[in-house]
């Protein structure tokens, strides 16, 4: 029987950025249900997901998490019933204020990594639509504040390389390193095919379609109302796998429908996949012509590794 090593949890929908990589304006035209997961539901979520001790946890799927003041208090059920799972919340940072930051200490939170694309001001605004002078003052404050708690909270920054950050990218790095925050860098994709001009953003203008992927055998993606989306990069809910409010995890799990899938990832022949899997793609990085980004993309992978093991 398989399981889901990594679990994404949606608390509610909705996003204060705009980023140009992400398809969150088209979400907004579809027109889907939005809406707050609610505390019963969150409940019965994380009583199911106790019994198959995930790795890992994640409250947020395709949204801003820390919109949901509530955030600190589900991570806070989430510990009282799995202690030694490791929760980690992604954010862009224009919410993480001393007064959420003290929450998230106190919740137990093990990990929290902010998207940040670029040091400048006007490329940042351009990247995800806000300038970067106040998310930076924010990351810093609350490693402060994690110092000054003594707190052990995995405290990271994260880029996605791209045309217009790749210029200074070895600055980022050094200015992280030079105040004791992980700088982790990832690859640009198209999200499923649902961002048009992936290409254009692409720093060397290729991709590369995605195969053998493992994100449908890892990672579960539980939408606000208790369904569960193929994919994080499903983001127009084109293939639904069940409800939790009516299956369990192993079912939904171990499905004919997501062990099709499974299997076609595996073959050279996409036909069968759904479109969002035949339509995935990832920008290509040249490794030769860039040794540091290579260096950082060696070290990601094996913290990645590191971390699967803790």
């Amino acid at each position: 029987m398989v399981i889901p090593t990594r679990v994404q949890i949606q608390t509610l929908t909705g996003c204060n950025g705009r980023c140009i990589f992400c398809p969150n304006e088209d979400f907004i035209k579809s027109h889907l249900p939005t809406g707050r997961m609610s505390w019963d539901l969150f409940k019965f979520i994380i009583d199911k997901l106790a019994e198959i001790n995930p790795h890992r946890i994640m409250p947020y799927l395709q949204n801003e998490p820390l919109l949901d003041d509530r955030l600190p208090d589900f991570i806070s059920y989430i510990h009282s019933k799995m202690p030694n799972v490791t929760t980690l919340v992604v954010t862009n940072g224009t919410r993480l204020t001393l007064e959420m930051g003290e929450r998230l200490i106190k919740s137990g939170l093990k990990r929290l990594k902010v998207s940040l694309q670029s040091l400048n001001d006007e490329v940042n605004r351009e990247l995800m639509g806000y300038p970067a002078t106040p998310v930076v003052e924010k990351v810093l404050k609350f490693a402060e504040l994690l110092k000054n708690h003594r707190s052990p909270m995995d405290l990271r920054v994260s880029a996605i390389v791209n045309a217009k950050n790749e210029k200074e990218i070895n600055d980022m790095q050094k200015f992280w390193k030079k105040r004791g925050i992980r700088l982790v860098l990832s690859a640009l994709e198209n999200r499923g095919g649902n961002i048009s001009n992936a290409v254009d953003l692409a720093h060397n203008r290729n991709m590369r379609l995605r195969r053998g992927c493992i994100r449908p055998t890892r990672d579960m993606c539980i939408l606000f109302n208790g369904e569960v989306v193929l994919c994080c990069v499903d983001w127009l809910r084109t293939v639904i796998l069940g409800d939790l409010k009516t299956q369990s995890v192993s079912e939904i799990w171990n499905s004919p429908k997501i062990n099709l899938i499974r299997e076609g990832l595996k073959k050279d022949d996409c036909c069968h996949l759904p479109e969002i899997c035949r339509n995935c793609a990832e920008a290509v990085e040249d490794f030769r012509k860039t040794p540091s980004w290579w260096k950082q993309f060696s070290t990601s992978f094996k913290n990645v590794l590191s971390s699967l093991r803790d």
